[in-house]
């Protein structure tokens, strides 16, 4: 880990002023290489331990790039901080929606059982689309017995809060909503298959809710930022296809409902309630489904007819009207966070200390300085 001297004034400098990662004047980012990154006029280099490419100069592209690395580096555990950075980060984030700047951003994807991807460049694009997909990246990789509940929660508060943005500004961004709608659905089949380890230690009611309101969110408001009609054929399709996972996730609501255990009690009745319009269209449409496949003497359907019988029972579908979907709590660094960033500016600080060789005379006038900064 080496720096240059004037890049560990800025550093120093930067913690000591402001706890905040807006300083439109600060031009640096800390990726998880453990290297400060200077952006220049033009373009920057970004060295990647084994390949080399060129991004352009703006900021947030290589922050994103270095996110995604962040994610799946083996050396970090959840008691580094940096890893706690990156989702906060983006909590107070929310434009990044202009169709006109577009951004190739290269996306590092775990390989996992079904699939082996490494490193994805994908087509240019918005970097609301990018900030999605790291999301969804998130959702996807780290379902653990070690349960990093608190990221969780701040991850689907990024979705909730860029939902909340399109709706209010009617942004139809193009995007492959599917995949966000599968991660949240198979997140929830997680939360629910593993209740018995996880509900000891976490409410895991209160992340069902915020997944549950975004799937709401979606089928309430869709037609004001879904890119065209046959979205909400898709989310349909979907929310059917995986109808058990909402079944058992409203049998273990009703569990805890008629439990004694009062803490949970309150979020399990408020996650019943969520699931009135899903289990609405699942009651809905099922019979319709299995009508048109006896009718027609097919025991099991393809995606395309499943579609065509939903597009044809929209009519007679009753939806409760849900309020407050689009509202969420204004993100603050005081009072929760400021223990967090207090400890991060220590080890950063502390790094710093360790790595500057103090006989060397001029690193040592750069400590003297460093003491006299308020």
């Amino acid at each position: 880990m080496t720096f240059t001297v004037p890049i560990y004034k800025m550093v120093i400098k930067y913690y000591s002023c402001s706890l905040s990662y807006h300083d439109a004047n600060m031009t640096f980012t800390v990726p998880i290489y453990k290297m400060v990154i200077k952006y220049y006029s033009c373009s920057l280099s970004y060295h990647d331990a084994n390949m080399t490419f060129t991004v352009p100069i703006y900021k947030m592209v290589i922050k994103y790039y270095s996110c995604s690395l962040s994610y799946h580096d083996a050396n970090m555990t959840f008691t580094v901080p940096i890893y706690k950075m990156v989702i906060k980060y983006y909590s107070c984030s929310l434009s990044y929606h202009d169709a006109n700047m577009t951004f190739t951003v290269p996306i590092y994807k775990m390989n996992l059982y079904h699939r082996k991807v490494g490193l994805e460049i994908p087509n240019s694009k918005p970097l609301a689309c990018v900030l999605l997909d790291l999301m969804v990246e998130f959702i996807v990789t780290h379902m653990m017995k070690m349960f990093p509940i608190a990221l969780y929660r701040r991850c689907i508060g990024i979705i909730h809060r860029c939902l909340c943005y399109q709706k209010r500004c009617r942004i139809r961004l193009q995007y492959s909503w599917k995949h966000l709608w599968t991660a949240l659905m198979n997140l929830l089949k997680f939360v629910n298959t593993n209740e018995s380890y996880l509900i000891p230690k976490y409410n895991i009611f209160e992340l069902a809710v915020q997944i549950v309101n975004i799937l709401n969110l979606f089928i309430t408001y869709g037609d004001t930022f879904l890119p065209s009609p046959g979205s909400y054929d898709e989310l349909y399709y979907e929310i059917i296809r995986v109808h058990q996972i909402f079944d058992n996730l409203y049998t273990l609501a009703l569990r805890y409902i008629s439990s004694d255990v009062s803490e949970l009690k309150s979020s399990a009745t408020k996650l019943s309630s969520c699931l009135v319009n899903v289990r609405a269209i699942i009651h809905h449409f099922t019979p319709k489904i299995d009508a048109w496949s006896t009718e027609n003497g097919k025991t099991s359907l393809s995606e395309d007819e499943v579609l065509e019988v939903i597009r044809g029972n929209y009519e007679t579908l009753t939806l409760k009207l849900m309020e407050g979907l689009d509202s969420y709590s204004k993100y603050s660094e005081h009072p929760t966070e400021t223990p967090f960033f207090s400890q991060l500016i220590r080890k950063i600080i502390q790094r710093i200390r360790d790595c500057i060789n103090i006989k060397d005379l001029q690193q040592l006038s750069v400590l003297k300085e460093f003491s006299t900064i308020s």
